[in-house]
């Protein structure tokens, strides 16, 4: 090789090739952390994610994250002993592809409520999740022999057990279910509100579950699409943990 040659080999090694290495590595994680969403429908809406359960099937996260969806809540538990069987996989695999990660609760009117947050807690424990734990109540599929009265009580069981296990609670519920369960009652809790096809009017939520019908990449068949309410150093906030800050 010639004195010149080794001279520019040199000074190339020393000064261009690490500023292109690290172009690439900044490019390369900026892709991967905050990709475009590709959700139609939902361009005005910065965070957009998913959530699933057994029913669901195999779902490639790879596919789903690349999509631009960031987060996911997963079903854990049902009443007093139900445990989805695909609960584990998802939160494993759905962490591999780097998405956000919340996990839910379908709540059982008839079922008391500090048996519910038993069960939700050791389907939950030892999970590295990010979102408030969700206490799913919604009259779909409940019996509705319990009043009111009955059914908020439990909920509030529920919610204070896993709280006194160190977890943050969000609930989830349709407008219907917010009228009769949350409003004026259950409303300092963050809250995940069903509003299909219209976004939610004179109710506050954090997150929006706009369909049950959404169809993105890494999901064969609909899927529920939900969107994050607020600003972006907001998500950041509200996806700091499953855990609340020990005061």
């Amino acid at each position: 090789m010639f004195h010149s040659e080794i001279i520019m080999t040199r000074y190339i090694s020393r000064h261009l090739l690490p500023a292109v290495l690290t172009a690439m590595f900044l490019a390369g994680c900026g892709g991967r952390e905050n990709p475009q969403h590709s959700v139609a429908g939902f361009k005005d809406h910065e965070i957009v994610g998913i959530d699933i359960s057994a029913h669901n099937g195999d779902v490639d996260f790879k596919k789903v994250r690349e999509g631009g969806i960031e987060f996911v809540i997963i079903k854990a538990s049902e009443g007093g002993t139900f445990k989805d069987r695909k609960f584990v996989d998802n939160v494993r695999n759905a962490r591999r592809a780097g998405m956000k990660i919340g996990a839910y609760h379908f709540f059982r009117f008839d079922t008391p409520g500090y048996i519910q947050g038993l069960n939700f807690a050791n389907s939950i424990h030892g999970r590295s999740l990010d979102l408030p734990a969700v206490i799913d109540i919604e009259e779909f599929t409940n019996p509705n022999l319990q009043t009111t009265k009955l059914v908020m009580s439990r909920v509030t069981e529920m919610a204070d057990y896993l709280e006194k296990r160190g977890y943050r609670v969000m609930l989830y519920t349709n407008k219907k279910g917010y009228a009769r369960f949350i409003k004026g009652q259950l409303a300092t809790y963050p809250l995940w509100l069903c509003s299909l096809g219209t976004p939610p009017e004179g109710i506050d939520c954090d997150l929006w579950q706009a369909t049950h019908h959404g169809r993105i990449d890494g999901v064969d068949h609909d899927v529920d699409i939900n969107v994050f309410t607020g600003t972006r150093s907001g998500w950041d906030r509200f996806a700091s943990g499953i855990m609340a800050e020990k005061k």
